[in-house]
């Protein structure tokens, strides 16, 4: 073969080679990878973007907000951006918000001084107008996000809780009702899938796609804001005055278990959070609050009836090496039940409640909730302690609210059952819910009835008698009809009671037939006076008489 022949065969050799290996590769990228690099190139070519729902906003029962939504902005700069000097930049900043310069002088030190430094976010937020006067600046970049807003200042906040970021830097509820409706409060996050240019600029031709965000619900609670008001000045000031350590006010509408008002106070301003709320989350002894339960009990179960003489009330009881006496180490020789809650005769309840018999007394414990969570729609509720074995001095002192463990929402809860006519209800704050235009109705969980009628007269006849005829009938008004009972309960610590420490306590309802109002107020360790009928007692007519004036009892 010649020389020429040699070469048009070696070049027909490549052509064909080159033109086999050109058509793979083009079958390799278009057929094989073509779904990969089409992928890649929507990526490059649309920009995936979140859509922020709105929280929603939590309101009283007059439909005034307690906590709206107000966008903040942070602030970075990016060094090789700026068109004027690091040192220059942050003066204009600090004339435009006074707290930067104090809140991020370290952030600040840092950026001015190391070259290295290029970019950084600082920790102070600023406002609408703040932003929109710094925002001209050249490498300035604003970040938006939610801060809850609250224009009664801290008015039932510990009924409320609070917004922060969890491990995953997502802002979420904590405590009260931030907590309980985090679902229904944060709303959906949207998503819009637009097309760009390598600018960033939309490209109008191409389809774009838009998952729009849900904004959350409104929350509408039965908080009556006067009253809440009431409850919270009532409470600083009975706490001072008694010198005691903190307090609390718990007031609901009988009928549907409506919480009107929910307030707590803590001497020590400084070590309250905002995430405490002891009317769910602390456990307590009710002590005597709890007798008018008991007995209830008994005349339901017919274990004593009205006309009940306690003939063995002339001396304390002794049980092996325990004695149970009174509370000023009298006795009260043929105690009518009457007498026995008017003089709040420990030794009285001990029989009464032998005479009921503890499986009895297990069974209405049940039915008034006692012995579980109340399931009030508010995050942070503590569990009860729930007594599994009852030794004979246990259940008697039981009969007077030592040795049990509660929260104050669920003595409240069950205490309502008298003035409720013997039916339960469970508590709640929340009435309904708004979305859009839309309110979403909430129902009533539990109802069921515990007491007959017939108890309920008996029980609201010897509660008011109590009332007229006892220590704190000095505290009523004239014009109001009240059915109560005062408590103190002392406090234990590691399984042994504090010979300083006491609850005291009163709770009660008004008027008697048909109450507006059952309410509980507990003042802890107050120091003028250990007891109830002193100290709480007082606290709780001031307010009841003008939460009747409010309601127009009277």
């Amino acid at each position: 073969m010649s020389i020429s022949n040699q070469r048009l065969t070696t070049l027909s050799v490549s052509i064909t080679l080159v033109f086999s290996l050109t058509i793979v590769r083009f079958f390799y990228w278009q057929i094989l990878k073509s779904p990969e690099i089409s992928k890649k190139a929507l990526t490059q070519l649309y920009k995936l973007e979140k859509l922020s729902p709105k929280r929603g906003k939590i309101y009283t029962s007059d439909n005034y907000p307690l906590v709206q939504n107000q966008n903040i902005y942070s602030l970075s700069l990016y060094k090789p951006n700026l068109s004027q000097e690091p040192q220059a930049i942050i003066n204009q900043i600090s004339q435009a918000n006074q707290d930067f310069s104090t809140k991020d002088s370290k952030l600040i030190n840092m950026f001015t001084s190391d070259s290295n430094i290029k970019w950084v976010t600082f920790n102070t937020n600023f406002n609408q107008e703040q932003k929109d006067a710094l925002s001209a600046l050249d490498g300035t970049t604003f970040t938006e996000s939610i801060k809850r807003f609250y224009p009664e200042n801290d008015l039932a906040s510990n009924i409320l809780g609070i917004l922060a970021k969890n491990n995953s830097g997502l802002q979420t509820g904590y405590g009260g009702l931030e907590g309980y409706y985090q679902k229904q409060l944060e709303g959906k996050t949207g998503y819009y899938y637009q097309a760009k240019d390598g600018q960033g600029k939309p490209l109008i031709a191409q389809e774009n796609w838009l998952n729009p965000a849900v904004n959350g619900r409104n929350l509408y609670t039965s908080i009556n804001r006067p009253i809440q008001y009431m409850a919270s000045t009532a409470l600083a000031k009975a706490v001072e005055k008694y010198q005691a350590d903190s307090g609390s006010i718990t007031i609901m509408k009988p009928d549907t278990g409506e919480i009107l008002a929910m307030a707590y106070y803590d001497h020590d301003a400084s070590s309250s959070a905002s995430l405490q709320n002891p009317p769910i989350s602390k456990l307590f002894e009710p002590g005597s609050i709890f007798k008018p339960l008991v007995m209830s009990m008994a005349l339901d179960k017919s274990a004593i009836s009205k006309n009940y003489i306690c003939t063995q009330c002339n001396r304390p009881l002794t049980i092996g090496e325990y004695t149970i006496s009174n509370w000023n180490d009298e006795v009260h020789p043929d105690s009518s039940i009457y007498d026995i809650i008017k003089n709040s005769d420990n030794i009285g309840m001990s029989h009464i409640i032998r005479q009921l018999g503890l499986n009895s007394f297990l069974d209405y414990y049940q039915k008034l909730g006692l012995n579980n969570k109340t399931g009030i729609d508010l995050q942070g509720e503590a569990r009860p302690l729930v007594k599994q074995y009852w030794p004979e001095i246990d259940f008697a002192t039981a009969s007077f609210g030592q040795g049990i463990a509660i929260t104050q929402i669920q003595m409240l809860t069950a205490f309502n059952t008298i003035a409720n006519n013997g039916v339960y209800v469970q508590p709640r704050v929340v009435n309904s819910l708004g979305e859009d235009d839309k309110i979403i109705n909430i129902k009533q969980k539990k109802q069921y009835s515990v007491y007959k009628p017939e108890t309920i007269s008996i029980i609201k006849d010897v509660l008011k008698y109590g009332v007229e005829n006892g220590t704190v009938a000095k505290f009523k008004p004239d014009n109001l009809e009240v059915c109560a009972k005062s408590g103190t309960a002392q406090v234990a610590i590691k399984g042994e009671y504090a010979d300083n420490q006491t609850i005291a306590s009163y709770i009660g309802f008004s008027p008697c037939d048909k109450p507006l109002f059952t309410m509980l107020v507990t003042i802890d360790t107050p120091r003028t006076s250990p007891w109830g009928a002193s100290t709480a007692a007082p606290t709780w007519y001031e307010l009841a008489n003008r939460i009747s004036l409010l309601l127009g009892i009277h």
